[in-house]
């Protein structure tokens, strides 16, 4: 039988193993507490998905630390688990998939929504019933204010000022915005909208029959891997530039585009999540990308005739340009 000292004494030892393990974990997770773990929801591996994950791991890492949980979602639409949300305060939905998947899952933490077009993101917000919850699930946009978009434009094609946007089903809810927003910079708008891949190519030619440049506008039935060559062949059989949304349609051969990268966005992520006070605090409005990136494809620019400043300088000129818009 052990002895009352011997028994306080193996007591004590325990107890001193315990808070050092205790004190090992904090210490991980930069002093963060239980409840200050971020849930990364991914809607794919690979790709820009896992560029953002790990941007943003990097980022939260910095003291003072936030700990992050990577939840996979599981094939065939179901949702994780609810176990795997214990001590999660936010909840970080990274693409449509995710968004939708958290935006269908009651009772959980505030959802910031990340790499998400804006138009997808509000006709998610609608079509779940959390219009009146806008503080528990909110987004940093993917795409760019349309006013940095046409301060681009006014850049690097000064004197063209008719714009052409062939819009779909998606960013057709881009109109009433846009239009107000060019005639704030001075521009032109021609518009036409369709509802079908075969309506593409016929449209895209009656607008740059008379238009100075093709704004590119997300959307999934015009601007797809499927269209962009297509519409970038239409595009250039006419000499008139098209100004995309991602890297992947400049080096495609759009003239230029104004994007963020995913460690851009992860970034302002982390700046976000740190500014939240502790508990499940109201998350902001959603907003669009602080910082942001400027490629231009050299080649395109030379057989438009164009001579243009380097991608830093363009950068640079179009930061120091307002951007209000509605």
């Amino acid at each position: 039988m052990t002895s009352a000292p011997a028994l306080l004494a193996m007591l004590a030892w325990h107890s001193r193993r315990a808070l050092l393990a205790l004190a090992g974990a904090f210490l991980l997770c930069g002093g963060a507490l239980a409840g200050d773990v971020v849930a990364l929801l991914l809607s794919e591996n690979g790709g820009h998905y896992t560029e953002y994950a790990e941007a943003l791991r990097r980022t939260l890492a910095a003291p003072p630390g936030r700990p992050l949980r990577v939840i996979e979602l599981p094939p065939g639409g179901e949702r994780p688990g609810e176990a795997q949300l214990a001590g999660v305060e936010t909840i970080v939905a990274v693409g449509v998939r995710a968004m939708r998947t958290a935006a269908a899952w009651d009772g959980v933490p505030p959802v910031l929504n990340v790499l998400v077009p804006r138009t997808s993101f509000e006709k998610t917000l609608a079509e779940s019933g959390r219009l009146r919850r806008r503080t528990h699930f909110s987004a940093i946009h993917l795409d760019q204010p349309l006013a940095r978009q046409l301060n681009l434009i006014r850049l690097i094609l000064p004197g063209k000022t008719r714009v052409a946007a062939l819009v779909g089903p998606d960013s057709a809810q881009l109109l009433p915005r846009l239009r107000p927003a060019i005639a704030r910079a001075g521009l032109e708008i021609a518009s036409e909208e369709i509802a079908a891949e075969a309506e593409i190519i016929p449209a895209l030619s009656r607008l740059l029959a008379t238009a100075d440049v093709l704004l590119a506008l997300p959307d999934t039935v015009v601007f797809t891997r499927d269209t962009a060559r297509s519409i970038l062949l239409t595009t250039y059989r006419h000499q008139k530039p098209l100004i995309g949304f991602s890297q992947g349609y400049v080096n495609a051969g759009a003239l230029a585009a104004v994007y963020s990268t995913p460690e851009q966005i992860a970034r302002q992520t982390a700046e976000l999540l740190r500014a939240l006070p502790p508990g499940r605090a109201a998350l902001p409005s959603p907003v669009a990308p602080t910082d942001f990136s400027v490629a231009v494809n050299r080649s395109v620019a030379r057989a438009l005739g164009l001579d243009l400043p380097s991608d830093a300088a363009l950068k640079s000129a179009l930061a120091g340009l307002p951007e209000a818009e509605q």
